[in-house]
């Protein structure tokens, strides 16, 4: 159905539920002035704008789900959208790709999506020539303007572990104790409604730069600059941002409890519309080095600081810290981590937990879990270097080797608060000892509302709050380090080649909400030491080489039979490139930590399989479970344990036919993968599910071919 183009913040508040997939437009204007000043004075100038619509809504759009035996609560009083709710069972469960609706979903995932995001830039950059100079400075000035309601399909989900029936010791997990699909036939969910607020957020971007080419002789130039950006905080409309104010006095007051930490709201007890304090530190200087060895050798260097920006990545709020207008309920499985007290029939016995905004203050979710935006992030920035030789080969070839590497600071990775001390796990099951419950009538919802209480609750660094994440803490550090070569033959007597290949590593502690390929899986274990989780990034390709080339068929260049016969020709590019690292987690957690994360332990032998298929990539003999109140001993990702390379040709023929001097038409046929070469997606990591190792799924596309025609003029 047609819904028409909103004006700015009005899709948030506004449209009207409807089924189905449903726009997604993008508008651009620019306006460009090039002005000569003198001689040797040259300035261009440039204004543009562009405004990306998308809404969507899922395909079981107002699903009744009292039609699954839930009750009416349910369906009465769950927020936009009404949908079949995801259900996932450990082993069982399957994905699946619908276009601009869901990536490698859940079947009946709930994505959502209203989107709408103006950008509006102002450029200008002045050139001046001197005899041995040239000097170039310039400005930018960016306004962005996000408006976003967006869910994936964690909006209102159930799952069903092998924890809840893993006997005959509860305590202990491993691949044959528990199945998902008892607990699904008992009806023992786990899950959780997540609604999210829409959002109207404005960033402003400013940056100045100058920059000095100096040509020292005719063959060693210096290349000096010095940039500034600054990026302002952001702002909400509706102000439906929140921070955490760490060292604040909570308002409950409970004897031998010393309790610290609360929301707190922009605009908002004297703080101002903006969710951070401003970073105007941001000074990026430039160098780089050309030298002219001899006629056919040139070598180079430089290096420089380079500064990100603090938005988010996709369109989900949870980013941005919205806590407050953001209510979740979670479904309440167990009060020791071993019984069930919760019933298919009934999962949400309180109800859900309804948005307060910023009307309680501190008091806002008590005894519930909270995201928020730190106030102190800063400006995430790379520093990055590289070194590399050109040289002038036989037969107009040009080589090239070279080094580049990078040190990232500051980049934003969320930030678990409330996880317990791992001393404190020495205490074994006495931590799930139900004591009595010092919240009790001061805390009405969540955990934290029953009589009794973990007693693990209470020693927690925020006992009076379940969860506490700092989402998008600007606290993750990554290195790059790559040795690159680059052949090419560049386009003569109708051919033309390209050949590089990199070897390369990535460290990082994670790469961010990434909404792309299939990743080898990969999470965090103990928030307590961070540092043991850099490893390789799922984003690492050890090995990545591709070659390209383009021939023009010399054959019926003149004369009527190249209207029919000629003007042919043949592109080609073959890809290879290594897979990324895998990281196995575990499907039950029996850290008891808190907060933390569980990872098997590993007896140091490759957990890739040397004869590795799709029906068993990963050895689980290589890994083990840890005792309980312990942590595993498996890094974040493997190094030696990857998962599927790329290997693929992509092939295109090209007729251009010309008509006279300004007609010519071109047809292309296209043929991607002609191999049909599968690249699998990774392989399952989770140990202790019943498909460990095994592989349900292509990552890639199969061979397609397709024709077009194309007149220009």
């Amino acid at each position: 159905p047609f819904i028409r183009a909103p004006v700015f913040g009005e899709e948030l508040k506004n449209i009207a539920p409807t089924a189905g997939p449903q726009i997604f437009t993008r508008w651009n204007a620019v306006l460009e002035d090039t002005h000569t000043f003198s001689p040797t004075m040259i300035g261009a100038f440039r204004y543009s704008a562009s405004r990306l619509i998308n809404f969507r809504r899922p395909y079981s759009d107002n699903f009744d789900v009292t039609s699954l035996g839930l009750p009416a609560y349910m369906r009465d009083g769950m927020v936009d959208p009404l949908s079949l709710p995801p259900i996932a069972i450990t082993g069982y469960s399957n994905t699946g790709s619908i276009p601009n609706i869901i990536v490698g979903g859940l079947i009946g995932a709930t994505d959502y999506i209203n989107f709408g995001h103006t950008l509006q830039t102002a450029q200008g950059t002045v050139t001046r020539n001197f005899a041995t100079h040239t000097l170039k400075f310039g400005g930018e000035f960016r306004a962005v303007q996000f408006n976003n309601a967006q869910t994936g399909d964690q909006a209102h989900n159930f799952s069903f572990s092998p924890q809840w029936t893993q006997g005959p010791n509860p305590n202990a997990s491993s691949a044959v104790a528990g199945l998902g699909l008892a607990s699904f036939l008992l009806g023992i969910p786990t899950g959780a409604v997540n609604p999210v607020p829409a959002l109207a957020m404005t960033t402003r971007f400013h940056g100045i730069f100058v920059q000095d080419s100096w040509k020292v002789t005719p063959k060693l130039t210096f290349n000096l600059g010095m940039r500034w950006d600054y990026e302002s905080p952001r702002t909400d409309r509706f102000n439906q941002l929140t921070n955490f104010d760490y060292s604040a006095a909570s308002p409950l007051q409970i004897p031998g409890l010393n309790l610290r930490g609360g929301l707190t709201f922009v605009n908002t007890g004297g703080l101002p519309r903006i969710n951070a304090n401003p970073d105007r530190n941001n000074f990026a200087p430039r160098a780089g080095i050309a030298w002219q060895l001899n006629s056919k050798t040139v070598i180079r260097t430089g290096g420089g600081l380079f500064y990100g920006h603090t938005g988010g990545v996709g369109g989900s709020a949870a980013p941005f810290g919205t806590s407050g207008f953001l209510a979740s309920t979670a479904i309440v499985t167990s009060l020791d981590g071993i019984t069930p007290v919760v019933r298919w029939s009934d999962p949400y016995p309180n109800g859900f937990n309804k948005p307060t905004g910023a009307t309680l203050g501190l008091r806002t979710l008590l005894g519930q879990s909270v995201q928020f935006y730190d106030r102190g992030n800063v400006t995430p920035y790379s520093a990055q270097w590289n070194f590399n030789i050109q040289r002038e080969m036989p037969t107009g070839i040009l080589f090239e080797i070279g080094y580049a590497g990078s040190r990232g600071l500051h980049f934003p990775e969320n930030l678990t608060l409330n996880q317990l001390d791992p001393q404190l796990l020495s205490q074994g099951d006495t931590l799930r000892q139900q004591v009595a419950n010092p919240f009790f009538g001061q805390i009405a919802v969540g955990p934290l509302a029953q009589r009794t209480v973990a007693r693990a609750q209470l020693q927690r660094p925020y006992p009076h709050f379940d969860g506490v994440a700092s989402q998008g803490a600007t606290w993750a550090s990554s290195t790059y380090h790559a040795l690159e070569t680059k052949a090419e033959k560049r386009y003569a007597s109708g051919l033309s080649i390209l050949v590089s290949y990199t070897w390369s590593k990535l460290m990082d502690f994670g790469i961010g909400p990434f909404a792309g390929e299939t990743l080898g899986a990969s999470a965090f274990q103990n928030w307590f030491n961070i540092a043991a989780d850099k490893s390789p990034s799922t984003l690492d390709q050890t090995h990545r080489f591709i070659a390209n080339a383009v021939y023009e068929l010399p054959f019926f260049k003149t004369g009527l039979a190249s209207k029919f016969l000629g003007g042919w020709q043949l592109g080609g590019i073959w890809s290879n490139f290594s897979g990324g690292p895998i990281g196995v987690t575990s499907t039950v957690n029996n850290t008891f930590s808190q907060g933390g994360g569980q990872r098997p332990n590993w007896n140091g032998q490759n957990v890739c399989l040397a004869d590795r298929n799709v029906n068993r990539w990963l050895d689980a003999g290589n890994l083990s479970s840890p005792a309980p109140y312990t942590f595993g001993t498996a890094p974040r990702t493997f190094n030696g344990c990857r998962t599927d390379g790329t290997a693929q040709v992509d092939l295109t023929f090209t007729k251009n036919t010309r008509f006279r001097e300004k007609l010519n038409i071109q047809f292309r046929a296209e043929m991607f993968n002609i191999s049909n070469t599968p690249r699998f997606n990774p392989p399952n990591s989770a140990f202790g599910n019943p498909q460990f190792g095994v592989i349900n799924s292509q990552s890639n596309l199969p061979r397609i071919v397709q024709f077009g025609l194309k007149l220009m003029y």
